[in-house]
């Protein structure tokens, strides 16, 4: 019989603990069963031990790292913030200092201040009005003041998608076939593309120009995927236009309507105050200058060709003829690339009917477009004829019926009404016979149209727009 049968007490053992808290060695219990569970007991005492130890490591290494980063996922501030008065649309200034630079906006009052550092404007206003939440409107980092660190938080995703929204590739292309709804903080439905300008002040020819070049697809396309994050100094135009499409086609929008403020001041700065705030213009004259500055930004070297002008240029043979002693004599032939074609009205009639009503003619666009059938003869100078015909159709055609006429009184507004066709504009008799293989296209549908209202002094143009995807017709109205 050995001496654990005997009830002996057997030798004692040493057991080396790996927790480092206790002694170097401890003296094992006895082998009967109580003695087993208090080893066990204290065994397991030593590791619980040993793994609270190494989570209070681990939740110390976290508070570090928070404080080395600045960053927090939970900010007790963010139930202050008022997306209803969240406005991004204007240009990116201290509202006391005007300054561009480390601009940030407070997220609940909606104000834009400079710097977030002490005694920075941004600061300050944090501590006077107790608004604590701001967003850097460089790159949309959220951050708390005066505690000054970054909050992560997934609630803020749809205040900096507002802010600076961007698309995938297959979301521009879905645009054109896809009928898609927003719906405003206010409940009010929109439709993102056709969506309102405001009128900062007799602004509404910026307006329509801008909904006019959403309707070009492959110039919207281009300006709805630019990237400028990696570009020290874009061109404040193409930056600016490109900002505010994407604006316009947020279907997160939180109003129905976007305000181009940023995109007027920078044509103001760029064309020298021609075209500017509160001083009307002729769309024609924005127009012409804005595909020219786009055409020069967004220039290929290799192709020395730009999507501005592979959409709108066009050209037209021009054949020249002089008048000597009543006799044509030939001058030769000419290629003249074009952005838009303008139509003569003819002359309004001076005189009543028989009823003593004012006639206001109505003529068919086929009348105007006879000025391109080659044969029409047109006087531009004294003595000088010449003759038009369409060499090269390009895949968007602007006309500009001409109505105003300037004398040395004042301007009139001829209100002879022009009839066209939506669709299927077919302009084939008036392209050259010996171009009509470069041309095997030549019918139009209708994307765009802008008219004009009232008097010329006190009118306003207004722009009727095509809606792709429902292939349906609406008016933007101007919104003061």
């Amino acid at each position: 019989m050995s001496a654990q049968d005997a009830g002996e007490a057997p030798p004692q053992k040493k057991v080396k603990l790996e927790n480092g808290d206790g002694p170097a060695a401890a003296a094992a219990g006895p082998s009967h069963s109580s003695g087993n569970a208090t080893g066990a007991a204290a065994s397991s005492a030593v590791r619980v031990k040993k793994e609270e130890k190494k989570e209070d490591i681990k939740e110390e290494k976290k508070v570090i790292d928070v404080k080395k980063s600045g960053r927090r996922r939970e900010c007790p501030y963010l139930g202050t913030i008022n997306r209803h008065l969240l406005d991004f649309d204007f240009e990116k200034l201290c509202s006391i200092t005007l300054s561009n630079q480390h601009v940030y906006g407070c997220l609940v009052c909606g104000k834009y201040f400079q710097g977030r550092g002490r005694n920075t404007h941004a600061y300050t206003h944090a501590l006077e009005e107790k608004h604590y939440v701001f967003m850097n409107l460089l790159d949309n980092k959220v951050y708390c003041l005066p505690d000054n660190y970054e909050v992560e938080d997934a609630s803020l995703g749809d205040i900096k998608y507002y802010c600076s929204p961007s698309y995938t590739p297959a979301e521009v292309k879905a645009m054109a076939v896809s009928n898609i709804y927003g719906k405003a903080l206010d409940g009010q439905d929109f439709i993102p593309g056709c969506i309102g300008l405001n009128n900062l002040k007799r602004t509404d020819y910026f307006n329509v120009i801008i909904q006019a070049v959403c309707q070009v697809a492959p110039l919207r396309n281009l300006l709805l995927l630019m990237d400028f994050t990696d570009i020290q100094r874009p061109d404040p135009v193409l930056k600016s236009l490109s900002d505010l499409l994407k604006k316009m086609y947020n279907p997160k929008n939180f109003k129905g309507i976007v305000s181009p403020h940023e995109f007027l001041q920078a044509v103001g700065v760029t064309s020298d105050k021609r075209f500017r705030i509160g001083e009307q213009k002729d769309p024609l004259a924005l127009f012409s200058w804005l595909v020219t500055r786009l055409h020069q930004k967004t220039l290929s070297k290799k192709t020395n060709s730009s999507i501005v002008h592979d959409a709108f240029q066009g050209e037209v043979l021009v054949r020249t003829s002089q008048l000597e002693h009543g006799q044509e004599k030939d001058m030769g032939e000419s290629k003249q690339a074009f952005m838009h074609l303008t139509l003569d009205v003819p002359a309004a009639p001076v005189f009543k009917d028989s009823l003593d009503r004012n006639m206001i003619p109505n003529i068919p666009i086929f009348d105007l477009l006879h000025k391109f059938d080659g044969e029409s003869e047109h006087e531009p100078q004294p003595n000088v004829l010449k003759r038009y015909s369409l060499w090269r159709l390009p895949q968007y055609l602007v006309f500009c019926v001409k109505r105003f006429s300037k004398n040395n009184f004042f301007v009139e507004k001829n209100p002879t009404i022009v009839t066209f066709p939506v669709k299927n504009l077919d302009l084939r008799e008036y392209v050259h016979p010996d171009a009509q293989e470069l041309n095997p296209v030549a019918r139009y549908d209708l994307v765009a149209n802008i008219c004009h209202e009232g008097k010329p002094q006190d009118g306003c143009y207004k722009a009727h727009v095509l809606h792709a995807p429902t292939a349906q017709w609406y008016m933007i109205l101007v919104t003061q």
